[in-house]
């Protein structure tokens, strides 16, 4: 069987910019943050790549577009629960977009955060925070703490993958990290080579929850000081 001829490019007007973002995130899920430009999702598209500056005006706008649709991914939280609870659920959920468009994590760290979806979840996590009795100040700085702990897990994850989808399995991940880690000596760094299995599941979403509780026990404390 011949493979399909490729998408012949035009000059045509005839996308949302909801069709470009989802496209966009499509070549993310498929080629990875590296296969991520304005050429790519115009062959997507079947346009001229300068056609794409109808929608977006550089790589920045055509980034902020792939952040907006992976945190459109993430659900309304519920009103109900204490807000250590309401704050886990949030981070977690956008882990799991994170996860789900393992691409975007890298992507996270340098594009945009400035679209109306980044926007909410910062106002959000502040709504929560100054709620919980911290000063604006200091619920800013835990908003950017809590933010700096997921997007930087997920990358850190993420790297130690080809960033397209399907992902491998979490379990199997951990587990080729575990081999890899036999080659630490026990005679001069014991230490390391007695929690090799701790660190083997560094990449696992139980580490996530582990570092996000320590830090929401932090806010606690500073919220209840004098």
């Amino acid at each position: 069987m011949s493979p399909p001829a490729p998408k012949k490019p035009s000059t045509r007007r005839g996308f949302s910019t909801e069709q470009v973002a989802l496209t966009a995130l499509r070549v993310l899920d498929e080629r990875g943050a590296a296969g991520l430009s304005v050429r790519s999702v115009a062959t997507e598209l079947g346009i001229n790549p300068n056609a794409l500056y109808t929608y977006v005006r550089s790589r920045e706008d055509l980034e902020r577009l792939v952040v907006e649709s992976v945190l459109a991914e993430v659900p309304p939280r519920a009103s109900r629960g204490t807000w250590q609870s309401r704050i886990r659920g949030l981070c977690l959920d956008v882990h799991a977009a994170l996860v789900r468009h393992p691409g975007a994590a890298q992507l996270f760290m340098n594009a945009p955060m400035d679209g109306p979806q980044a926007m909410e979840l910062g106002e959000g996590l502040l709504r929560e925070l100054t709620k919980a009795g911290l000063p604006p100040a200091q619920a800013s700085r835990a908003a950017y703490t809590l933010i700096v702990q997921v997007i930087g897990f997920a990358a850190l994850a993420m790297a130690e993958t080809d960033g397209t989808v399907p992902l491998t399995p979490e379990s199997e991940r951990i587990a080729g990290r575990r081999a890899g880690l036999e080659f630490v000596p026990a005679e001069t760094h014991p230490l390391t080579a007695a929690t090799r299995d701790t660190a083997a599941a560094w990449v696992g979403e139980a580490q996530l929850r582990w570092s996000l509780d320590r830090l929401l026990e932090g806010f606690a404390a500073l919220a209840d000081a004098p």
